[in-house]
């Protein structure tokens, strides 16, 4: 018999956010002297959420605030993972915007080939300065003036930094608010392992054990992550949409609470095969990933909102 067991995903790393995050600039660099010229008027957050949505992205309401934040995921077709951000002052104005690519993150965090950040990174900003400072926008530097650039404007700082593999904007106005952090999921993982100990899963404090002949389905449960993962045994069949529908539910039943539950399994049921192999959302209070490989191997991570 095979075994199932329930292990932790060692999640893909926003490890350029905090070097555009200060009004020191991005890579050492300061930013320049303020420009001369009007500021431009507050653009509803909204007004941002609907361009990138024209730009092939999926948003979601992260948080109601305050400040309300707004969350837009797109996946290149290389796996590169795109999220932007957006932070609303009590106007529900776009008042802060993070950008950031990520390299492309494998089922159980095996390794992937790199993908490409320049070429994203390089459509977006200029698309975000657009629709937050209109003809303002021309005074940000191009990505071919260098990949770590920081400009002081009337309207505040605009910083990015890119890399081939991976990169991070950030347009931060003078008033912005702190774009808030994640904390730890609702639910302990003791009380997530007695919920699926209660579906049939032999359990301790951390993992989880079930059988199985033709996969193997692992995941770790920690604070501030839980995973479900089922990879098929050589030469078995390909993991079924129905067998990972199985597992992924089981998994949610016991961490999502009951209010969120059907958002969080609709999602999911919608998502078990990403045409690029991973897909992210924000649904039920909690965030959500799914990974598929083209040999049929799934994995569903859930974390909070806003913990990365």
């Amino acid at each position: 018999m095979g075994v199932v067991a329930l292990v932790a995903v060692v999640g893909v790393g926003s490890y350029l956010l905090s070097l555009a995050r200060s009004d020191g600039g991005v890579g050492g660099s300061a930013p320049h002297e303020p420009l001369v010229g009007p500021t431009a008027a507050p653009v509803p957050a909204d007004t941002l959420v609907t361009a990138l949505k024209d730009e092939r992205f999926s948003c979601y309401d992260t948080q109601p605030g305050p400040p309300r934040v707004r969350s837009c995921y797109r996946t290149e077709s290389d796996g590169t993972q795109l999220t932007v951000r957006v932070a609303a002052d009590d106007q529900d104005a776009a008042a802060l915007v993070e950008l950031n690519a990520e390299p492309p993150a494998g089922l159980r965090s095996t390794a992937l080939p790199p993908g490409d950040a320049m070429t994203p990174m390089k459509e977006l900003i200029p698309v975000i300065g657009q629709a937050l400072l209109g003809s303002a926008a021309g005074q940000i530097p191009s990505l071919d003036s260098g990949p770590n650039q920081s400009v002081r404007l009337s309207w505040g700082i605009v910083s990015f930094t890119v890399h081939p593999e991976a990169g991070n904007a950030v347009f931060t106005r003078s008033d912005a608010p702190t774009m808030p952090r994640g904390t730890d999921l609702p639910k302990a993982p003791s009380a997530v392992s007695a919920a699926l100990a209660g579906a049939g899963y032999v359990c301790d404090a951390s993992s989880c054990v079930g059988e199985g002949s033709t996969y193997d389905v692992k995941a770790r449960l920690s604070t501030d992550e839980v995973s479900v993962s089922a990879v098929r045994y050589d030469g078995k069949p390909k993991v079924t949409d129905a067998k990972l529908r199985k597992h992924y539910s089981a998994l949610l039943r016991s961490v999502v609470d009951a209010k969120n539950l059907p958002a969080a399994t609709q999602w999911m049921q919608a998502h078990l095969a990403p045409p690029n192999g991973f897909d992210q959302a924000d649904v039920g209070g909690l965030h959500l990933a799914v990974f598929r490989t083209p040999a049929g191997d799934g994995q569903l991570v859930v974390r909070p909102v806003l913990a990365r």
